[in-house]
């Protein structure tokens, strides 16, 4: 028999899971509404300059921010039950990012000043700069912590059609571009306002006499070098492809990369919220707890990622010509390479963020992402100049399967005995036979790329979930049980 506690915090995750999937499934869908259109008004070029200026502030972010992103949700998940503590611990952090920002802008002005490709779209990267005080203030890692997912979810939502109404309205040609990256920028940037302006309701308001920053400055830096090492292999292919090759190839890898992301987002859903979950269970030495929330990510992972990859892998030409149209055909080849990245960022989440960062062994995965930084750029070094995007995407590959393979060697002893090999096989299993059924030589296929992707989604799909219940995978059969749960009281009530 449950207590009242530990069933809410069952609940507690099941809605914050909820939350997050909503949260997830309208980062989906709403780039699928945007991307058809942005990629066909402002052209392969227009898409090149913004993913080349994003990137390049996404570098003078990862300074600004620091490591306090990912070490702000651990220190107040620690004090997130003593509102003073928790009230100092957040002015502190924020005195720190503050300092970070300043000094980012001054030497952001400085390559702005003497860097000659930086000039080239000086305004661009003027307008994205913005997000660097608007991600300080926004404080994401506070509403993490504390695990307000409703709130988050619904503001995102919220920002979310209103920049998508701006966008058809303002957004008409190729010379939009700045409006565009206007609009995406305050898109995100009204959100943050809002969380600053929320954060009163929840802290104390009031300033102290004395802040013990030397406590959080030995965290940051570790997360902060972390940061930097995941930066340089998120953004290093974009910069280089914006340096070595040409913008179109840049267009054609930022749309790739777009919908890995996208696919991405579905995967990692429960990530943000076990984190803090994860912390909490581990504070209190619940380790019963700890195996079991990661047994479930490691199996929800791979029923997420496995499916999707081999999907997209074969539906790579009509979801390529429902975002991009023929001008983007030739990133085709680049999404069905970066496809390959998705199981690994998975499983590479849990290793890191659900089990080295809880146990405080940030430097371990600091060791990870320094080897796929160096991976990255000597792979990018050698193939950009000779396949352009696809050579980016291959680096991409390669940086994440050996971040993933290092990160699960140093995670090794806290997973073994958890995972279910035998389950992940079926899953593995049950993918490769529905992509099998797709590809079959009789089966049928429309000329509209929109509905042969519905119809073969379907498919493939409903394939995936009997080949699962069929082989009686352990996941798959406990939500099956719980579904028809929810419909049998349902009926009843």
């Amino acid at each position: 028999m449950k207590s009242k506690n530990e069933k809410t915090i069952v609940r507690s995750v099941k809605y914050n899971y909820a939350m997050n999937v909503i949260l997830r499934i309208s980062t989906l869908i709403f780039p699928l509404i945007t991307l058809p259109y942005i990629t066909r008004t402002i052209g392969a070029i227009g898409n090149g300059r913004i993913a080349f200026a994003t990137s390049i502030i996404n570098y003078f972010s990862m300074f600004a921010q620091l490591g306090i992103p990912t070490y702000g949700i651990r220190a107040c998940a620690k004090v997130r039950d003593d509102r003073e503590k928790l009230s100092k611990t957040v002015q502190e952090l924020l005195i720190v990012n503050f300092i970070s920002v300043s000094l980012s802008y001054l030497l952001l002005i400085l390559c702005l000043l003497f860097v000659g490709r930086f000039q080239q779209d000086k305004s661009l990267i003027l307008i994205n700069s913005v997000s660097l005080v608007l991600n300080a203030i926004g404080m994401e890692w506070l509403y993490q912590a504390l695990e307000q997912y409703q709130y988050i979810t619904l503001r995102n939502i919220g920002f979310k059609v209103i920049s998508i109404i701006l966008m058809f309205l303002f957004v008409r040609d190729s010379a939009d571009v700045v409006i565009y990256a206007a609009l995406t920028v305050a898109s995100s940037g009204g959100s943050n306002i809002l969380n600053f302006l929320h954060a009163k309701k929840i802290l104390c308001a009031k300033f102290y006499d004395h802040y013990n920053l030397k406590q959080h400055i030995k965290p940051i830096i570790a997360f902060f070098a972390l940061s930097v090492a995941v930066s340089v292999y998120t953004n290093m292919d974009t910069a280089m492809l914006g340096f070595i090759s040409s913008e179109s190839e840049v267009a054609y890898y930022n749309l790739a990369t777009k919908i890995k992301l996208i696919v991405a987002m579905m995967v990692s859903a429960l990530g943000p919220v076990i984190m803090p979950r994860i912390t909490y269970c581990l504070e209190r030495k619940d380790y019963q707890r700890f195996e079991s929330l990661i047994r479930n990510s490691v199996e929800l992972v791979m029923i997420l990622s496995s499916p999707l990859t081999v999907f997209f892998l074969l539906m790579a030409p009509q979801v390529i010509d429902v975002l991009g149209g023929n001008e983007y055909f030739p990133a085709v080849s680049c999404m069905r390479i970066i496809m390959f990245t998705i199981i690994p960022l998975g499983i590479g989440n849990i290793a890191s963020m659900q089990v080295l960062a809880p146990m405080g062994m940030e430097t371990k995965t600091l060791i990870s992402t320094i080897c796929g930084a160096l991976i990255n750029f000597i792979v990018n070094a050698l193939l950009i100049p000779h396949i352009g995007a696809d050579g980016a995407a291959v680096g991409t590959v390669a940086t994440e399967l050996v971040v993933t393979i290092i990160q699960i060697y140093y995670a090794r002893e806290y997973l073994k005995g958890i995972i279910s090999y035998r389950n992940i096989l079926k899953i593995l299993f049950a993918s490769l036979l529905a992509g099998i059924l797709l590809s079959l030589p009789f089966f049928p296929t429309i000329s509209n790329s929109f509905l042969m992707i519905c119809f073969n989604a379907v498919v493939y799909f409903s394939a995936f979930g009997l080949v699962l219940l069929a082989t009686k995978e352990q996941l798959t059969i406990k939500l099956s049980s719980m579904i028809n749960t929810a419909i049998t009281q349902g009926s009843k009530n």
